[in-house]
């Protein structure tokens, strides 16, 4: 069952994703980096669950990336003028 919620767009992405994900698992696994290793597979993982259907392509309590959060509106501090 596939995730017709995607658009072509986004099936490319993840197709994508998860093609790197493994091959950076194969490159951790090679150089000994278990933690990142790990990390990567999760990373395959989910994406690989998104193209087959199994998980939701978009999870509404996640606001992307958490390295990088969007900034809140209230967190906009713009110089006061004059």
């Amino acid at each position: 069952m596939s995730n017709h919620a995607l658009r072509q767009s986004e099936i490319d992405s993840i197709q994508y994703i998860a093609t790197m994900s493994n091959e950076l698992v194969q490159m951790a696994e090679a150089s000994r980096f278990p933690m990142i290793s790990y990390l990567l597979g999760m990373a395959y993982a989910e994406a690989f669950d998104v193209l087959r259907g199994a998980r939701p392509a978009r999870h509404a309590q996640l606001s992307g990336n958490p390295m990088h959060p969007k900034p809140n509106a209230k967190d906009n501090h713009q110089p006061r003028r004059a």
